[in-house]
């Protein structure tokens, strides 16, 4: 993937339809493949882009931890808004 330049890798994912963050696998010949983490798709190493921690919320990510944050990153997520947080307990 090159060297980085800030923290975080994206690239374009066409089955997303989306930017999202990347992972690097290794094959059965050892070989480094860049996947989608949402749905794992191979991605062109040429497409990936470094991109610091302040832009991941413009992505839709959040750092677990980060202070003032809450939910998953979506738009409207947080504050009981985001239909993937897990349904409090009663």
């Amino acid at each position: 993937m090159g060297e980085p330049t800030a923290d975080f890798p994206v690239s374009r994912c066409a089955p997303c339809g989306r930017e999202v963050l990347v992972h690097t696998i290794l094959d059965a010949d050892d070989q480094e493949r860049i996947r989608c983490v949402a749905c794992d798709a191979e991605i062109d190493p040429l497409e990936v882009r470094w991109v610091p921690e302040s832009e991941l919320n413009e992505l839709g990510y959040a750092v677990a931890g980060e202070v003032g944050v809450s939910g998953c990153g979506k738009p409207g997520c947080g504050n009981g808004r985001c239909g993937r947080a897990p349904e409090p307990e009663p």
